[in-house]
């Protein structure tokens, strides 16, 4: 699956960034967290806590990644116009466990909706 298909899956859904609740951004980045730990791709790969959120849903918002090198980098990033990051900064093999939470989480978050209606 490539940054791509991800931002693809999303686009079938039909949601939008208004439909994206604080929680929902809460659950993304465990989600992401638990495939970056699973992954063992990188020593101390994790998604960091804070999820930032500038004038969401309106704006953007970012979770980003650690690992024992680096710092806050990109996990995902729901830009204002719309596009979705997926670690920017990784190649196509560090990328995967981030593309693999935000399916699995998108995957959640569509079966959560459909029982709710």
């Amino acid at each position: 699956m490539t940054r791509n298909d991800a931002r693809a899956a999303f686009a079938a859904t039909g949601l939008t960034y208004a439909d994206l609740s604080r929680d929902d951004l809460r659950a993304l980045r465990n989600a992401i967290d638990k495939e970056l730990k699973a992954s063992d791709l990188i020593k101390g790969y994790r998604s960091d806590r804070a999820i930032r959120m500038v004038k969401w849903p309106e704006g953007w918002a970012a979770i980003t990644c650690s690992a024992y090198y680096f710092e806050k980098r990109e996990a995902v990033t729901l830009g204002r116009d719309g596009f979705i990051g997926f670690g920017g900064w990784a190649d196509d093999k560090n990328v995967v466990p981030i593309i693999a939470g935000f399916l699995k989480w998108l995957d959640a978050l569509v079966d959560r909706r459909r029982i709710a209606a």
